[in-house]
């Protein structure tokens, strides 16, 4: 769990160990804290560890700025994985199960803890067990097997067998073995006009001012953006991951004009995993992860997103196989009532508890000010100053 330098205005009961972080970086340092951990008045877990980030630059450090929630505990260092707050969250008895479920998708975002709500998915949760003992050189711990990658005509991109594949909230894109079997393939790719690419960062883009749909276009008929046939198989289902905004991203100051960079591009070593799925994966499926607790290993739970306008064929898929051990690991209890949190949004922290007059609206009413609390008082004697 990553705390950023910015939010420590938030906190009453930060304690800095004055140790570094032991993964620091010369650009990318913090120092190990402690802090209680609130859950909206419901339960707090105390003296909870932490990395308050110090210094830091590049794309990752821009991703977890505002903080960045840990939620895998790591299989190759128990000690690690015993101070982990969802380990920690369930010794203490405060959650009906070891398990957590995730909905990414930026229209309805959502995190439960200690049960899935069965209002955010729709047909059977795909269970897979994680791998028990992840390459220790490897880039990701969090692996599992993958049947492949499909494209336009429904076939496998060949990338060979027994596939491993991640999953990564701080990546933007899919990364693949070798994007070239699939981008020179128009069986995978489909009608793709005008396909380019931007050399600098290696990324594929797509002509998004040309209808990919059909090849004579109405002069009445708008253009349509193109379409990225790509699906994740993941114990025999078929995971169609959204195109539009997400694996096709809007035009931006990399993308050449009247062109949208494609969100795959290829894994940068041979280490494990073979794929790496990140946010337009993430955003395409519900996700739930079952940690690992006693003689259980983790598993991640696969579903399609409820409204996320899939057909009754694609949610009716039943997975290849089941864990072995899901009786004893994967039977979750269903809560019969939901505890109410009341939760204090960080702006609404930092507001002051006076209110005060505005200077020049006389009739506006007195409104709260934003961090007033944290600045000094003025000294109006001049003894005193001096």
């Amino acid at each position: 769990m990553v705390f950023t330098v910015e939010d420590t205005c938030l906190t009453f009961g930060l304690q800095s160990s004055n140790i570094p972080w032991n993964s620091s970086t010369p650009s990318f340092s913090g120092t190990d804290v402690t802090d209680t951990v609130g859950f909206g008045g419901i339960f707090d877990i105390a003296d909870q560890q932490f990395v308050n980030m110090n210094d830091g630059y590049g794309a990752i450090y821009t991703n977890i700025w505002s903080g960045h929630l840990g939620l895998f505990p790591s299989p190759l260092n128990a000690a690690s994985a015993s101070t982990h707050l969802l380990t920690r969250l369930y010794q203490s008895s405060s959650l009906l199960n070891p398990v957590i479920g995730m909905r990414f998708d930026p229209a309805n975002p959502k995190l439960t803890i200690g049960a899935l709500d069965p209002n955010d998915y729709e047909g059977t949760i795909n269970w897979v067990e994680m791998t028990k003992y992840p390459d220790p050189n490897g880039d990701y711990y969090n692996t599992f097997d993958l049947d492949g990658v499909k494209g336009y005509n429904g076939e496998f991109v060949p990338f060979g067998g027994n596939l491993t594949a991640a999953l990564s909230s701080l990546f933007p894109s899919i990364a693949l073995p070798n994007v070239d079997t699939y981008f020179l393939n128009e069986n995978f790719t489909g009608p793709i006009p005008q396909p380019g690419l931007i050399p600098d960062i290696g990324l594929v883009e797509y002509n998004c001012t040309t209808d990919s749909s059909s090849s004579a276009q109405s002069a009445s008929t708008p253009p349509q953006s193109p379409y990225v046939a790509f699906t994740a198989s993941i114990n025999g289902v078929d995971y169609q991951i959204d195109s539009t905004g997400n694996l096709l991203r809007p035009q931006s100051m990399i993308s050449s004009f009247g062109y949208c960079p494609v969100g795959i591009r290829n894994r940068s070593d041979t280490l494990t995993p073979n794929v790496l799925f990140g946010l337009p994966f993430l955003r395409s499926v519900y996700v739930a992860y079952r940690f690992p607790t006693d003689t259980c290993p983790g598993y991640y739970g696969f579903a399609f997103p409820s409204g996320s306008n899939r057909t009754q064929s694609q949610i009716s898929q039943t997975p290849t196989s089941t864990p072995t051990n899901s009786p004893q690991c994967l039977s979750l209890i269903a809560p019969t009532s939901t505890p109410t949190a009341n939760v204090v949004l960080a702006q609404e922290a930092m507001l002051s508890k006076e209110t005060y007059r505005v200077y020049g609206r006389p009739g506006m009413g007195q409104v709260s000010l934003l961090g007033v609390d944290d600045i000094p008082n003025i000294v109006w004697n001049w003894t005193d100053v001096s």
